[in-house]
């Protein structure tokens, strides 16, 4: 049987995520906003501005381009993304946006074990 989600947390949108986002931004604070989770998924609006801070996540990931465009460095490979991409990035991967304009913003899903998805 499949968990129950107990809290409403179920449904959130864009745009109230990006005015949670912004309310909790901070030079301090890494440009991300969890609003969601469910065992090991958790998924957050990722928003830096300026430059991109990340290092590489223990599990697997994936970002949906919801505004903006620029490059992404992922690995070796260096490609151009727009809104509306979606990008698979490996659990350990040195990734990295860079280049991006102003309003880039995608939702980034984290899933699976430590260490990532076998197969």
């Amino acid at each position: 049987m499949a968990d129950k989600i107990v809290r409403e947390d179920w449904r959130t949108a864009l745009d109230e995520a990006a005015r949670r986002l912004e309310a909790n931004r901070s030079p301090k604070t890494k440009p991300y906003e969890v609003v969601m989770r469910h065992g090991t998924m958790h998924i957050g609006l990722y928003a830096p501005r300026g430059r991109d801070p990340q290092q590489p996540h223990t599990q697997d990931e994936v970002y949906v381009v919801m505004r903006g465009q620029g490059e992404f460095l992922c690995g070796d490979a260096h490609k151009s993304f727009t809104t509306g991409d979606v990008l698979f990035v490996p659990a350990g991967m040195e990734h990295r946006f860079i280049d991006f304009t102003g309003d880039f913003t995608a939702w980034v899903v984290f899933y699976g074990p430590d260490g990532g998805e076998t197969k």
